[in-house]
Parts: C-alpha cells; sequence; structure tokens
C-alpha cells in the first residue's frame, strides 16, 4: 500500500463498484421521503419515490454478480489456478462460504440479511471455476429462462413453499429439528428466490472475472457490451408491457398467481425481481458497463486518488452493510428518512473508510474472514529461497 493506503496491483474499478451496490443497498433501507425532513411517504417527491423504486433489488443484484466475479479473481483471474494451488483457493472459496453464512445469522438479529443466499451461491459457483468464459456467459444465458420460470410455476402450483415457517438468525443453530426445512426455504424459495435468481448473474460474474480485467480492450469492450445489453433489455420490456399489451394482461391477474409475461417487466410492481427474465439481462449489462467503466481509468494516479473514497468503502463493503443494520436498529428503525440524513449516512461510510485504510489492509468483518480462511485453509509457505 502506498502513503495514502491505496493497495497496489488491486483493480480498484471492482471495488468502486462494490461501493456502488453498498450505497444502493443504504438507498433501499433508507427510504427518503424528504429533503431536509422526512415526511409522509406518500408526499416525497417525484424523484425520491422514482429513486426508491428503482434501486430496489438491483443493488443487490450488482453484489450478487460481483460475488462471482471475486470468486474468479480468488482462484487465478484470467489464467486460472491448476491442480494443489486451485484446490486450495476452492476449500477456501467453501470455507469463505460456511464463515458467511455464519456472519449472516449474527447479522439476521439486527435485520434482514442476504448474505446467507450469497454464501449458497459461492458454494454452487464451485463446480463451475474451470469453465472458459464463452461457456460461463452462455450457461448464465441459458440459465435466465429457467430460473425465472421457477418462480412462477412455484406461485402457480406450489404456494405452500412460501409459507413454510422457519428459524431466523442465530436460532437456525439451536433448532436442528427444523434445518431440513430452513435449508429448503433457503436455497429454492428464500429471500424471494435470492438464490435461484442469483444463479445466472454469479456465473456471469465468474465469466467476467475470466476475462483479463487489466486489458483497456476488454474494458472498452465490457463497455461497450454493457451499454447495449442495458438498452436493449429495456427495450424489449417496454414493447412487450405496452405496445404487446403484457402490462394489461399482468394487471387482470388475480395474485398468487403469476402470468408468464411477467418475465418481460422489469423489476416493480408488475414483477417480482426474481421473476423478471429482463431485469436479470438489465443487471448483468450495468454491471458490464459500471465495470468497464471505472475499470478503465482506476489505473491512472490522479483517478485512484479521485476513485479511492469509493473503493476503501468497496474494499469494506461486508463491515459497512453490517454496520448499516446495527446502526438502524441502534435508532429503531424508522421508516421514513430525510436526504440530509441519507446523505451523512454516505458522507461518514467513505470518510470512516478512506481513514481505516489508511492503516490497516482490510475492514474488521473482512478481517475477520481473511484470517479465519487462512487458519483453516493455510497456503504453501514459501521456502527461504523463493
Amino acid at each position: 500500500m502506498d502513503a495514502r493506503g491505496v493497495p497496489e496491483n488491486r483493480l480498484l474499478g471492482v471495488d468502486v463498484v462494490r461501493a456502488i451496490a453498498i450505497i444502493g443497498v443504504f438507498v433501499m433501507h433508507f427510504p427518503m421521503t424528504g429533503w431536509l425532513h422526512a415526511g409522509p411517504p406518500a408526499e416525497s417527491s417525484g424523484f425520491l419515490r422514482w429513486l426508491n423504486i428503482e434501486t430496489s433489488s438491483r443493488a443487490m443484484s450488482l453484489f450478487v454478480l460481483l460475488a462471482g466475479v471475486s470468486i474468479a479473481l480468488m482462484t487465478g483471474g484470467s489464467k486460472p489456478h491448476t491442480g494443489r494451488r486451485m484446490t486450495t483457493a476452492l476449500l477456501r472459496v467453501a470455507v469463505r462460504a460456511v464463515v458467511l453464512f455464519l456472519i449472516s445469522l449474527c447479522i439476521d438479529e439486527f435485520g434482514a440479511s442476504v448474505i446467507a443466499y450469497y454464501a449458497v451461491l459461492l458454494l454452487f459457483l464451485i463446480p463451475f471455476t474451470q469453465l472458459r468464459p464463452r461457456t460461463l456467459f452462455a450457461l448464465s444465458t441459458v440459465s435466465v429462462p429457467l430460473v425465472t420460470l421457477y418462480p412462477i410455476w412455484v406461485f402457480t402450483s406450489h404456494t405452500d413453499w412460501m409459507t413454510a415457517e422457519v428459524p431466523t438468525g442465530l436460532a437456525v443453530l439451536t433448532h436442528p429439528g427444523q434445518w431440513g426445512d430452513y435449508l429448503f426455504s433457503l436455497v429454492f424459495t428464500g429471500g424471494g428466490f435470492q438464490v435461484v435468481y442469483g444463479i445466472p448473474l454469479v456465473l456471469a460474474g465468474l465469466a467476467i472475472g475470466r476475462l483479463d480485467l487489466r486489458s483497456q480492450a476488454v474494458r472498452l469492450r465490457l463497455m461497450l457490451v454493457g451499454a447495449g445489453v442495458a438498452v436493449g433489455a429495456c427495450v424489449v420490456s417496454w414493447v412487450a408491457m405496452y405496445p404487446l399489451g403484457f402490462a394489461s394482461t399482468i394487471d387482470e391477474t388475480e395474485p398468487p398467481a403469476m402470468p408468464w409475461q411477467a418475465l418481460f417487466a422489469m423489476p416493480g410492481e408488475r414483477s417480482l425481481y426474481a421473476t423478471s427474465a429482463v431485469g436479470i439481462t438489465f443487471m448483468v449489462g450495468v454491471a458490464l458497463l459500471l465495470l468497464g467503466g471505472f475499470l478503465m481509468p482506476a489505473d491512472r494516479p490522479r483517478w485512484q486518488r479521485a476513485l479511492w473514497p469509493l473503493a476503501a468503502a468497496g474494499g469494506m463493503a461486508m463491515t459497512w452493510y453490517a454496520g448499516h443494520f446495527v446502526y438502524l436498529k441502534v435508532i429503531g428503525n424508522p421508516h421514513a428518512f430525510s436526504s440530509t440524513h441519507f446523505l451523512a449516512v454516505v458522507a461518514v461510510t467513505l470518510t470512516v473508510s478512506v481513514l481505516w485504510r489508511r492503516w490497516l489492509q482490510r475492514g474488521p468483518l473482512e478481517w475477520l474472514v481473511h484470517k479465519t480462511i487462512v487458519t483453516f485453509v493455510p497456503g504453501r509457505r514459501r521456502t527461504a529461497a523463493a
């Protein structure tokens, strides 16, 4: 790390996008209903309502995709590890998943965490780490209609799966008789089908992480392809909803049934994000655009200085994710916030991140996870000659 705490040889652009994701989570959990003072949600400005709606689900989608990128980087990036080195890396991924699951149970004592679903997706990725980017992108594409038709099937034929009562938080550990029900819910329905919905996203993230992200040509292609995919998804959704009349069909369907036309609705009132094929496609495009756009300038010292507050916060995303739940619990979980309050939270996050990373490489939870991983799965020790 240099004198400012900026790590050497780290892809800061990935951390910047991770920071954008955590700020998006803040938007979801600190719903703004006024500029200087919080007011009734029904009286919030059109822009704030739009921001809250459009951020819902998208921030976590970005997090899930970045999980795939992280696993790719942990296992060698564009040059995947082989042999014993890959075995060690995959064991570390498995230990990481277990630690994240336990951390998620602790966070659940303060608020509804999604990290447990994230942990399941890390385990899911292990068999795919040897595949090439094209194969991974193809699998991601093929999985989109499958994972989005699945929730519609559940809503149509197995609504009882959605009503099962399972323990939450640390109570999960003390109710072994319900572990089967809990695991079924976690994998197949929990959190609005979080695990199922995340499959194409983590596969796309793994594919992205297998590209040479240090190449400017690759970064430019990420931007161009991402912009095209995102715009294309929006156009397809609009044509389906209005000229083709899918919106009327969805509106006329009595819940909990969900018509197949919901596959073409962007996340919002007409669709759970887990049932939206165009929503998943849109977020893959946005992720490509953001990663390419922030990786391109992040190698330049001037841009590194400008982007470092975001990159520092992104490198501590897990700490801030857990911390914001604790903060909300302490202040009583209000249902509305002012924009001033939200901006103060973001400012504190960025400032503390810069100060913390000036002296320490990892955030508190990041250090805990890393220390646990290297304790249980130590790497090969270097010899004196090496």
